[in-house]
């Protein structure tokens, strides 16, 4: 076998050596590619999530406003009626405080036409001691505190789903 033929047949073996070389050193960046391509699509399912949950996320958050406003005129509504309630319950108290002196004064009376006076305004007092504060605006303020009850519930409820598309848009940044 003369040199160069000698030549030929090294390089025909090298060859193949050479062509599965580059194989080798493609495969770490066929996996690093692969790597990549698998971050890229993780990055588009994230953004598609949080896509569609941002809608969903301004309709929540609307209605929960407008719920917030339904429960503060509930508890406007409530509380003037309670007011009331307070106020009636206010000059309650003060006619009895009234009748006890007016009833301590005719008792300490000698003069007749004095007690009889007095006597009079002791009747008047004693229906309005009697009526008390109004059933009706007892009722009223029973109903507007089950309303309020009823209306903050829905409010919890949406303000829970906010936080849960919240944990799912976090979801992601956190792993």
């Amino acid at each position: 076998m003369n040199k160069l033929s000698g030549f030929f047949i090294v390089v025909l073996l090298a060859a193949p050596a050479a062509t599965t070389a580059p194989a080798q050193t493609a495969s770490p960046d066929s996996a690093t590619m692969q790597a990549l391509l698998s971050e890229v699509r993780q990055l588009r399912r994230t953004v598609e999530k949080n896509m569609s949950l941002g809608p969903r996320m301004q309709v929540i958050l609307q209605r929960a406003q407008y719920q917030e406003q339904k429960v503060l005129r509930a508890q406007q509504q409530l509380d003037d009626v309670r007011k009331q309630v307070s106020d009636q319950t206010a000059r309650q108290n003060a006619a009895n405080d009234r009748l006890a002196k007016i009833e301590q004064d005719i008792s300490n009376e000698s003069d007749a036409a004095r007690r009889a006076q007095l006597e009079d305004i002791r009747a008047g007092l004693k229906m309005v001691v009697g009526n008390g504060p109004d059933q009706q605006l007892r009722a009223r303020e029973s109903e507007l505190s089950n309303s309020l009850d009823t209306e903050q519930a829905a409010l919890n409820e949406l303000n829970e789903k906010l936080d849960a598309l919240e944990r799912q848009i976090e979801a992601p940044s956190a792993q």
